[in-house]
């Protein structure tokens, strides 16, 4: 189904949500000066957002030293969620050697797209947003940690998952989170 978003009013959404964050980067930021810095993180988020932008996606939020992406934001193609995780997947395999490591984390269901505030185009609100963040956080180097209702849609991930219940901040119950390893080296682990 295909549903364009204008600049309208609030407006429902099924999306998927990725966040990826630099690992060390506080360490890296106190250890060199600001350009050397500068010179290696500009490559990365220039390399991390080109894999959002050959999926689909559409950078919402840049967080210093990581981003929000949102796919089906403005258009829904019906499969957001291999979008994601298959950005997710291309991202966590294209870090060049001698960077630092990339986590990831992917959730999706409906939230609610308003208007935002200059300089973003719009807010985007739910409980998909808050677990997506909240899974890149359990994240650890090289890892996508997918939330209960991205792992339930991305049926196209091959190879072995390490299931958990993580308790999340902010959340009562304990999340479900799907771990995958992505290996550098490794051929893309989707099933055709």
């Amino acid at each position: 189904m295909i549903d364009h978003i204008g600049q309208t009013g609030p407006r429902r959404r099924q999306v998927a949500v990725l966040f990826a964050d630099i690992c060390g980067f506080t360490r890296l930021v106190e250890s060199v000066e600001p350009e050397t810095v500068y010179r290696i993180m500009r490559p990365l988020l220039d390399d991390l957002v080109a894999c959002v932008h050959e999926h689909g996606g559409e950078i919402q939020q840049v967080l210093g030293d990581g981003f929000m992406a949102v796919f089906g934001l403005r258009r829904s193609h019906g499969d957001e969620t291999e979008r994601a995780t298959a950005t997710a997947c291309a991202m966590l395999r294209g870090v060049r050697p001698g960077h630092p490591d990339v986590h990831v984390g992917v959730e999706c269901g409906e939230v609610l797209v308003t208007r935002s505030w200059d300089p973003a185009c719009f807010g985007v609100w739910g409980r998909a947003v808050n677990l997506a963040q909240r899974m890149c956080g359990v994240a650890g180097p090289g890892e996508l940690v997918l939330g209960p209702a991205a792992y339930s849609g991305a049926g196209h991930l091959a190879g072995p998952a390490t299931p958990a219940l993580v308790r999340v901040r902010g959340v009562a119950d304990l999340v479900p989170a799907h771990r995958f390893s992505i290996q550098p080296d490794a051929p893309l682990s989707l099933a055709a």
